[in-house]
């Protein structure tokens, strides 16, 4: 089932939202005080796994201990969840996730005009508003409150985090209510900017949305509301605070007639820098993606689509693809038109600089074979590769002769220790005397050989130093700068 949804905030606006010729009636309630047991909260939070790590598509479970009613959500792409019409009073949550223990909190208080917010971790193993479009030259927003008479005071045994800021309406006509009784008093009534368009991105069906601008001067309440096309029931949703001027999109219902497919492409460029210093050589190379939608529109009347693009942090977008019409905090929105039974397409292609650092040290002919293969050696490189690469394979080669010197005497040292155990066999032989001579004449031979051995190790360690020092020097006097 849809979650109703009102979508992130722009942070960055390419352009003001056309005249739509949509036109329609915009209107939405919110409570004001109301008795305990009638008034409507929001709960919100983020749920997440042991190691911090988000978790989308778990399952969460609202309920009013006091009269049993529930609400179920899912958690987005981000791990967050929102209930905007939560009956106040005693609640229990529930969250679960394929995977996850089940995560149950009972007995806690969801406090009236309050954001409550309540995280949960997932161990492994109230107001009425309502929005109206119709086709009329002129978009409406009203806003109005249902007033009650109450007596007493409510308390709250736990209270939810606070909202950010404050605002009040101003009833302008005088309002008697009696007790027990109740009334609904428009308390906005201005003219906005809409446009119906359609919204899609991969982790969501295509969605039917308004996209509005708040244009009263006047902050729209949070809470839910209706859509009515031709006096027709259309959807219904939520949403969040709207200050004055402020863009959002507020989805209502699924588009079954806008179908949607991309493709993904993934590339790295040849490297674009190359800076050697102090023995470190530092690659930059563009890692490049390619994503091409595909928007098949198979109604009868022409769509405005919304594609949401991932933002991912340190991507940039190339020359070539077109302008989002604005960015929020986790998506790029794309605007493409699609006429009536055609389809459109949208290719976005994005970059990404990539730097890696390689200690010359552990240069080998592979790397050297890749920056040829790239057409990024440079003759400077290349004479200082070449005296670095022979420099190593110097060193190998004594590094050889030493590792044959200790394995020679490994053997040797070996071999003794047989001829020792068998001297211990031959006490009070027969053929004692005849063999201890030969196995001591052995030994003494063996031994003039470990002292030749030790003395060439000793030599060739001293050169391996030697031309260890000589390619550090190399090293550190290899300064390249190139930029391709």
């Amino acid at each position: 089932m849809l979650t109703p949804q009102s979508h992130e905030a722009s942070l960055q606006v390419a352009e003001p939202i056309p005249a739509s010729g949509l036109g329609g009636d915009v209107s939405g309630g919110t409570a004001g005080a109301l008795r305990a047991g009638g008034v409507l909260s929001s709960l919100q939070g983020v749920v997440k796994d042991p190691a911090g790590a988000v978790i989308p598509g778990a399952r969460v479970t609202v309920r009013n201990e006091e009269t049993g009613a529930s609400q179920v959500t899912t958690t987005d792409s981000r791990g967050h969840y929102s209930f905007s019409n939560v009956q106040a009073g005693n609640s229990a949550l529930f969250v679960s996730s394929p995977g996850f223990k089940r995560y149950d909190l009972s007995n806690f208080y969801l406090g009236v005009g309050r954001t409550n917010e309540i995280d949960a971790t997932l161990e492994v193993g109230p107001a009425t508003e309502t929005v109206e479009v119709q086709a009329s030259a002129a978009n409406v927003f009203t806003q109005s409150a249902s007033l009650v008479g109450i007596a007493g005071k409510q308390s709250a045994e736990a209270e939810g985090k606070s909202a950010g800021d404050f605002f009040e309406y101003n009833v302008k006509q005088k309002i008697s209510i009696a007790r027990n009784q109740s009334a609904l008093v428009p308390i906005l009534q201005n003219h906005i900017e809409a446009e119906k368009v359609t919204l899609w991105n991969e982790n969501s069906p295509p969605l039917r949305a308004v996209w509005i601008k708040n244009t009263s001067g006047q902050v729209f309440d949070a809470g839910s509301f209706n859509v009515l096309e031709a006096d027709a029931f259309a959807g219904e949703g939520v949403l969040e605070n709207i200050h004055p001027e402020e863009r959002r999109l507020l989805s209502y219902a699924a588009d079954a007639a806008v179908h949607v497919k991309f493709e993904d492409e993934a590339s790295d460029n040849p490297y674009t820098r190359i800076r050697i210093a102090k023995g470190v050589m530092y690659l930059v190379q563009e890692q490049r993606a390619k994503k091409k939608y595909i928007i098949r529109n198979a109604d009868a009347e022409a769509r405005q689509v919304i594609v949401e693009f991932p933002a991912q942090e340190g991507w940039e977008m190339t020359k070539g693809t077109p302008k989002p019409e604005e960015s929020s905090a986790s998506f790029h929105r794309f605007r493409v038109p699609v006429e009536a039974g055609k389809s459109a397409e949208l290719t976005v292609e994005s970059f990404h600089p990539l730097e890696t650092t390689y200690e010359l040290t552990n240069l080998d002919s592979d790397e050297v074979a890749l920056l040829v293969q790239q057409k990024r050696l440079t003759p400077v490189m290349q004479q200082s590769f070449n005296r670095i690469l022979a420099q190593k394979d110097k060193i190998g080669g004594i590094d050889q002769q030493i590792n044959q010197r200790k394995q020679e005497s490994d053997q040797i040292t070996a071999d003794q220790n047989r001829i020792r155990e068998n001297m211990k066999a031959l006490k009070g032989s027969s053929e004692e005397r005849s063999l201890l001579q030969r196995y001591t004449k052995q030994l003494d031979s063996q031994e003039d050989r470990i002292a030749t051995l030790r003395g060439e190790t000793d030599g060739l360690r001293k050169q391996r130093d030697t031309a260890q020092a000589e390619l550090g020097l190399m090293i550190m006097d290899v300064n390249v700068d190139e930029s391709f």
